[in-house]
């Protein structure tokens, strides 16, 4: 009897979701086979390991984020403040949403113990965050004012996220979109 099919996309994602939930420590490769409805035999024909597989679904997660949230950083056709609330809603959706929400927060906190070849992915996908809010604070400041505060919002959402998990409640991420946005209003109405 041949192994059911699952999508890489699909695989990935429900693998994501497996270590968000678990954490890396408490991921088992029966786990991440049972969420994906495979046998054990058939996810070691895709992955051979549990690092392997978390290094792609880090990176998978970190392309989905560049896509969808960080590119609107980028977009010309809007005013600074206009990206930067359409991040901070897209934001919300997308770390309330099973597949990227907290990953990397989750995945941070077992890497400082014990696995730090994967802190590398984390410090990638938080460096194209700050690039990216930089891009929209840069707007009538300093490069170091606007470096600083784009570090300082990254702070603020990883806070948020993880408030927003243990409570259950995301306006913790709103709060944070709203304040962050009132620097980018102000530097908008200069320019």
């Amino acid at each position: 009897m041949r192994p059911p099919k699952i999508s890489r996309d699909e695989l990935l994602q429900r693998s994501a979701n497996t270590f968000k939930r678990l954490g890396y420590h408490g991921t088992t490769m029966d786990a991440l086979a049972a969420a994906c409805g495979l046998t054990k035999a058939s996810f070691y024909h895709h992955y051979a390991s549990k690092d392997s597989l978390l290094l792609d679904v880090l990176a998978w997660s970190h392309e989905r984020s560049k896509q969808a949230l960080f590119a609107i950083a980028y977009d010309e056709k809007l005013t600074p403040r206009e990206r930067f609330l359409k991040m901070g809603r897209r934001a919300e959706k997308l770390f309330r949403d099973d597949s990227i929400g907290c990953l990397m927060g989750v995945v941070a906190i077992d890497a400082a113990y014990g696995k730090v070849e994967l802190m590398e992915p984390i410090r990638r996908f938080l460096d194209d965050w700050r690039d990216a809010l930089f891009n929209l604070y840069r707007h009538g400041r300093g490069e170091a004012e606007a470096l600083g505060m784009a570090r300082q919002l990254v702070s603020d959402f990883e806070g948020a996220i993880l408030l927003s998990r243990i409570y259950g409640d995301t306006s913790y991420i709103d709060a944070v979109t709203k304040r962050g946005a009132l620097p980018i209003e102000d530097s908008s109405q200069v320019a």
